[in-house]
């Protein structure tokens, strides 16, 4: 009995000794123990021998302040070598120095095992740069990895440079920090320059008093003014620095090549907007998303011989016609002798579709009475083919019945000058045939003769040919019989194509 109970008493030390020893080691395991860890970002930095330089540059710039806060960082920090390399002008200019170390820093912690291979880094002054394993931009990772209390930060063996975006680029004649388009590509800057606008943001403006008349606030002249860009607003931003792309820039000579094969087109009462309309429907095609490379660089697509713009009009590169490149922020620009688009490619055909309900003006001002709503359809159908289409359908019947040239009317947006071939789609499923007419500009305008609209015809049928003396805006008018008898003055049209006729 005495055995027995010595056993118990050692199976209880030894239970008791594990518990200790595993208490003592959860008191111990949320203990720092690389010493490191207990150190900000600022405090690595300055007492590495090796980066005392960028430490300097910290100090000078107010970034110091920045890595000793609580925040979570990481710094690609330059060391002694990579910063002898870095211009002197941008180390003694305040502006150009606080770019220059913000551009080695960004919020949160990115370790080298986090690209996937590539990873696009906002740092602080809003720049992205690109990051690898081994890599950020042109500057290789000496050291990484390396912690602290509020971060991470990397050795680099050369500093990164701040580059323009397109933009800036772009617009820039080269004053600034010597880059940006030289002399033999300034047409198509400015051309860009001279879209830009301002106006004045009522929320953002400052009010005076308010005008006792109409109970409007009065503003305060100055303030609220947004300044804008027509070619940023309606082909693409190319001062957005989270958004990639590759831009191209004719030289003189081939923008003026490109310009007079199409200015034909957008011909105006005066040469100025005939130019700028012809200006932005070259160069709208030339910003398309991402950054394309001869070589396929890492984080790059190998360029094609033809790119297909957000617009869908093709793009074809020659990159033996490259003057040179840049290297944006956002993107890559190339500098051509020319882009040699297609015609047809630019000046495309137009396609009004019936079923468009255009609410332009005033209740019934696009239809030849307002009245006459329930003679109207909207249709969804098949073809013999099983392929659906969409029309409009006017129908004249016993039960009301349609005045005589009732129509439809249809705005047309950019029309471009010139000659076109007009084509419609008008499919008569009905047992009587009936005829309408296809006008421009007014509903009685005669543009083309009335054609009878045969029955189940679900091919295009030519109308003829109409000619605009200017670009912009026209309307396009769809008119019935100079009937009033029930189902000889119906209409219909699924669309009408308008075909430039190319010179």
């Amino acid at each position: 009995m005495k055995a027995k109970s010595t056993k118990y008493l050692i199976v209880l030390m030894l239970v008791a000794g594990i518990f200790a020893a595993c208490k003592k080691q959860w008191d111990q395991h949320d203990q720092i123990t690389d010493p490191s860890l207990t150190v900000n970002l600022l405090q690595q930095i300055n007492s590495n021998a090796d980066l005392s330089t960028f430490s300097q540059y910290l100090a000078k710039s107010g970034y110091d302040k920045v890595l000793a806060s609580s925040k979570q960082f990481t710094v690609w920090a330059p060391n002694n070598a990579a910063m002898k390399n870095v211009d002197p002008t941008i180390l003694t200019d305040s502006a150009r120095l606080s770019q220059f170390v913000s551009n080695h820093i960004s919020y949160q912690l990115y370790t080298t095992n986090i690209p996937q291979p590539t990873l696009r880094v906002k740092m602080l002054n809003g720049k992205n740069e690109t990051f690898t394993k081994t890599s950020i931009e042109q500057a290789s990772i000496v050291q990484g990895d390396l912690y602290a209390s509020n971060g991470v930060f990397h050795i680099i063996n050369r500093a990164i440079t701040v580059k323009l975006n397109i933009w800036d680029y772009v617009t820039n004649t080269g004053a600034a920090n010597g880059k940006g388009i030289t002399t033999d590509a300034l047409a198509e800057r400015a051309y860009l320059v001279s879209q830009n606008y301002s106006y004045q943001d009522t929320s953002l403006a400052t009010v005076i008093s308010i005008d006792p008349l109409t109970g409007k606030p009065i503003l305060k002249p100055g303030t609220g003014i947004v300044n804008k860009n027509h070619y940023k607003d309606n082909a693409a931003d190319l001062s957005n620095e989270d958004n990639q792309y590759t831009f191209f820039v004719l030289a003189d000579a081939g923008l003026n090549t490109q310009i007079n094969a199409e200015n034909k087109y957008f011909a105006t009462s005066s040469a100025d907007s005939t130019y700028k309309f012809t200006a932005f429907n070259v160069l709208k095609d030339l910003a398309v998303p991402g950054v394309y490379s001869k070589n396929g660089e890492p984080g790059t697509i190998a360029m094609p011989d033809t790119i297909v713009s957000p617009l869908g009009v093709k793009v074809p590169v020659n990159m033996a016609d490259t003057i040179r490149s840049y290297n944006a922020s956002n993107g890559r620009v190339y500098i051509m002798k020319n882009i040699n688009f297609r015609l047809v490619d630019k000046i495309t055909p137009i396609k009004i579709e019936g079923e468009s309900d255009p609410p332009v003006g005033t209740p019934g001002s696009w239809f030849g009475r307002s009245d006459r709503g329930s003679n109207t359809y909207y249709r969804i159908k098949n073809d013999p083919n099983g392929v659906q289409f969409k029309d409009i359908y006017v129908e004249g019947n016993g039960t009301q019945t349609l005045t005589a040239l009732f129509y439809a009317g249809y705005p047309i947006q950019n029309m471009y000058s010139g000659t076109y071939k007009v084509y419609i789609r008008a499919i008569n499923d009905t047992k009587t045939l009936y005829s309408q007419q296809i006008n421009f500009g007014a509903p009685n305008a005669n543009s083309l003769p009335y054609t009878t609209v045969s029955l189940n015809n679900y091919a295009e049928v030519y109308l003829g040919t109409y000619t605009v003396n200017k670009y912009g805006y026209n309307s396009m008018f769809l008119v019935n019989a100079n009937s009033t008898t029930s189902g000889a003055n119906s209409m219909t049209m699924d669309y009408v194509k308008l075909v430039p006729i190319l010179q």
